[in-house]
């Protein structure tokens, strides 16, 4: 008994989305209706990309490339800390060096680096790693200025169905043997 109701009501809920209309509106009556206006593709100017790209990740928000945007700051960031921290480094050293040349007390006394060829040459290397930090950093600002420049361009890019490149085994005629020479034929098809 419980499944002949099952049934019916498994009926009637498919028959619920169904619109059933008891009157029909005459065709006279009807009031033309306007088509829906009909959303363009953004396609983004390159130029204007790459003057909003002054500002970083500026170049990406134009795009609407959102994604990219924590992926720049997060390069710049990670430069600052790196700027930051080798700097630190080196006047930490340059400073300890100038005590050792003094033979002053200075903050690694009694390490091992407590010599002045140590000294010296991490000191150099910290300034040779703050100055490469510092070029990584106009790297990326540049990097993210042509990264924007570039896909705005690539937008506008056909990548339809129509473009394609096909390889095919390909016979020619020999006209002075008179045989068949077997090799590859390519084709390219590009859209109308």
């Amino acid at each position: 008994m419980k499944l002949p109701l099952l049934f019916l009501f498994c009926f009637l809920f498919c028959l619920a989305p169904v619109g059933l209309n008891a009157q029909s509106a005459p065709v006279q009556d009807s009031v033309p209706v306007a088509p829906a206006p009909v959303k363009k593709k953004f396609l983004p100017v390159p130029k204007k990309s790459l003057m909003w790209a002054i500002i970083p990740g500026g170049g990406q928000v134009y795009n609407r490339r959102y994604w990219k945007v924590p992926l720049v700051y997060a390069a710049i960031g990670g430069l600052v800390y790196a700027i930051d921290f080798n700097q630190t480094r080196y006047r930490s050293l340059k400073k300890a060096l100038e005590l050792k040349l003094l033979d002053l007390p200075h903050e690694y006394t009694g390490t091992r680096i407590d010599n002045e060829r140590s000294l010296r040459t991490l000191r150099d290397d910290f300034d040779k790693n703050t100055q490469l930090s510092y070029i990584g950093m106009v790297l990326v600002y540049a990097l993210q200025g042509v990264e924007a420049y570039t896909d705005a361009h690539l937008m506008n890019f056909d990548i339809g169905e129509d473009l394609s490149l096909q390889v095919q085994p390909h016979l020619e005629l020999n006209p002075a043997t008179q045989s068949l020479a077997p090799g590859l034929g390519l084709r390219l098809r590009f859209s109308k």
